[in-house]
């Protein structure tokens, strides 16, 4: 699940590096019980909320790769 977010950190797309970036330390910072189960669902929903995603975004690959990336984690609560 998080191979995806970590490809994406050399995938030279600044938008996309950064979001993978901070999804991962999102959840880091959830396994080790820094953040509780809403913030780690909240925080992890803003990364690719739609509107602010959208206006990033310049390949539909890299955002289809980001978004999944980030639902896989969303599952694991």
């Amino acid at each position: 699940m998080t191979e995806q977010l970590k490809t994406l950190l050399n995938c030279g797309r600044p938008w996309a590096a950064h979001r993978a970036q901070t999804a991962l330390d999102v959840k880091t910072a959830f396994d080790n019980g820094e953040i509780s189960e809403s913030e780690y669902k909240e925080l992890l929903q803003d990364l690719v909320r739609t509107d602010k995603l959208d206006a990033e975004a310049d390949d539909m690959e890299t955002k289809a790769l980001l978004v999944t990336g980030i639902y896989a984690l969303l599952q694991l609560v």
